[in-house]
């Protein structure tokens, strides 16, 4: 590259003199000096550089600006739009100056050459700074959302940004790119589907919203339309018949569409509905703007490292995991908050004890958007779900209560607390972590849930699938008799041969209600609509269901 740049420099000097014979690098100088007015980080960088030009030394330095404009145009595949530097205006510039278009005019040929420094080294500012932490303002694009703590350019990535900038430019360029593995990956995928983004396909029917295909069912214009969808996106082997091979749902094209629905973050089901068929008919740019989307997430750098052992939890793909070392990657569903209404934040916290057969303290804005109408319809509603109702912090019967007299949510006078038990709502364990939102992990008696498509369905909170293997996870101890004290203490069969024999004896113990952690577990509740599993090299997509995507590109759309 080097040697190249060195022959290009050459030719370039040697044009360059020959078109404007009376440049003044002097003069050039004095000039730039005069455009400056301190206030801006570049300003401040010219300023300590003593106004050297960065992209003018002896002679315009034309390789240097090719250089850039290589690496900024090249930024769509980072799902950037080269634009956004100004790519346009720095080409033109550079062109109009090795054609000549200023050979008459000294103070034009300045100008020019002012207007490219300036826009070229305000561009490398943009672009490295962007790549290495994201473009976006993420505080105002999600204010009341997004509350994970994340890295942005200090004094010493500018420093190091401006210190490169004039010697070592394609280092530089190439330094600030992600080298996160997940990073290439989905770089490759967006590569993959730009490659048929003028790919069409006939959207599939669906005839009957109340009744969902099954396995050997027929449909001869259907199914060809299914497998020929399947086909686009590699689910499913290419076959030049397809309409004569895939009139009824074969056991090959059910494996197909499971693959489908794995690769999107759905059940695996044993038929094929409206969900399905939908996600299904998407086109083609859905894919490729989740990856503009979530390459620019992958950009964000938190200022937690991920550590050896850790929780997290993609709302996006409702599913949790948990990692540690040594240990096989326990995953599984999880519910959170409705879209649109009661969101779950994404937040950065650790998980500090465990909280067995919880009682649920309700909160007051529940009260007033559902509790209070529900006792207006069923006055035994309190006393159905075992709940302890108080007025001004003391119990009150609520048999001996008119309900009728009062009218207005906001006034309601009354809290509720929910006894433990199975029927609590928050299950029989509950795993707390600081943070500002009253949101916690925790169990739940309504399971049906987790084999939904779209899990959304919380107050903000965090439902889990498995909460006695995520409780086993999180504690330090990991003997059988421990894990059987714990399914004691909340009503579960012990299993051990000790624990059974304990139990026999009448001496086998529960643990307290509240359990320490014997060190706390650093916890993620973030959102991504593409992701991998660690040890895993597989892309997986998932729904967009808060709407976050679209802010991102269109955020990035606005520079």
């Amino acid at each position: 590259m080097n040697a190249i740049h060195s022959i290009s420099d050459v030719f370039y000097k040697s044009q360059f003199e020959k078109l404007y014979p009376d440049f003044d690098a002097k003069e050039l100088h004095l000039s730039l000096q005069n455009s400056f007015s301190d206030t801006t980080l570049i300003d401040q960088f010219y300023k300590k550089n003593d106004y050297e030009s960065v992209w003018v030394k002896d002679t315009f330095e034309v390789a240097k600006i090719d250089t850039l404009l290589f690496y900024l145009n090249n930024s769509t595949n980072h799902g950037l739009d080269p634009d956004l530097f100004e790519v346009r205006t720095i080409k033109k510039l550079r062109d109009s100056i090795m054609a000549g278009s200023f050979s008459d005019s000294m103070p034009a040929l300045y100008s020019a050459l002012i207007r490219l420094e300036k826009q070229a080294t305000k561009s490398v500012q943009h672009y490295t700074s962007g790549m290495k932490y994201g473009f976006i303002d993420v505080k105002k694009v999600f204010p009341v959302d997004y509350f994970i703590p994340l890295q942005s350019p200090d004094s010493v990535f500018n420093e190091f940004v401006f210190t490169n900038i004039e010697s070592q430019l394609t280092y530089l360029l190439s330094e600030v790119s992600p080298k996160d593995s997940i990073y290439s990956r989905m770089q490759k995928g967006l590569q993959y589907y730009r490659a048929f983004s003028d790919t069409t396909f006939d959207l599939i029917p669906f005839r009957d919203s109340k009744k969902n295909y099954k396995l050997d069912d027929s449909d001869p214009q259907v199914m060809p339309l299914i497998a020929k969808r399947l086909m686009i996106t590699g689910e499913l082997s290419y076959s030049e018949n397809a309409d004569s091979i895939y009139k009824i749902l074969t056991p090959e094209l059910m494996q197909a569409i499971n693959v489908f629905r794995q690769n999107n973050s759905y059940p695996e089901d044993e038929e094929v509905g409206k969900i399905t068929i939908d996600a299904l008919n998407r086109p083609i740019s859905y894919y490729t703007d989740k990856f503009v989307a979530n390459l620019e997430r992958y950009r964000w750098k938190r200022q937690t490292l991920l550590p050896e052992k850790y929780v997290e939890v993609n709302i996006a793909a409702f599913h949790l995991i948990a990692v540690e070392p040594g240990r096989k990657m326990l995953k599984m569903n999880v519910c959170a908050g409705i879209p649109f209404k009661n969101q779950t934040p994404l937040l950065e916290s650790a998980i500090s004890y465990i909280n067995l057969n919880p009682k649920w303290n309700v909160p007051r804005s529940i009260i007033e958007k559902e509790i209070y109408f529900s006792i207006k319809k069923d006055p035994n509603y309190f006393k159905r779900n075992n709940m302890q109702v108080t007025r001004n912090g003391r119990v009150v019967d609520p048999d001996t209560i008119d309900w009728s007299k009062f009218n207005n949510p906001k006034t309601f006078p009354f809290l509720a607390v929910q006894d433990s038990g199975d029927g609590n709502s928050l299950g029989r364990i509950k795993f707390m972590f600081n943070n500002p939102f009253s949101v916690y992990l925790h169990d739940t008696p309504s399971k049906r849930a987790f084999s939904y498509t779209k899990r959304g369905v919380s107050h903000g909170c965090v439902r889990i699938q498995k909460p006695m293997d995520f409780a086993f996870f999180c504690m330090a101890k990991k003997d059988s008799l421990y894990f059987d004290r714990l399914r004691y203490s909340v009503d579960q069969p012990v299993l051990s041969k000790k624990g059974k024999e304990l139990l026999r004896q009448g001496s086998l113990t529960k643990l307290p209600d509240i359990v320490n952690l014997a060190e706390k577990i650093p916890l993620f509740i973030d959102y991504f609509t593409i992701y991998s599993l660690p040890e895993e090299q597989k892309l997986y997509f998932a729904d967009d269901a808060y709407g976050f995507d679209e802010r991102i590109n269109k955020e990035l759309k606005k520079f």
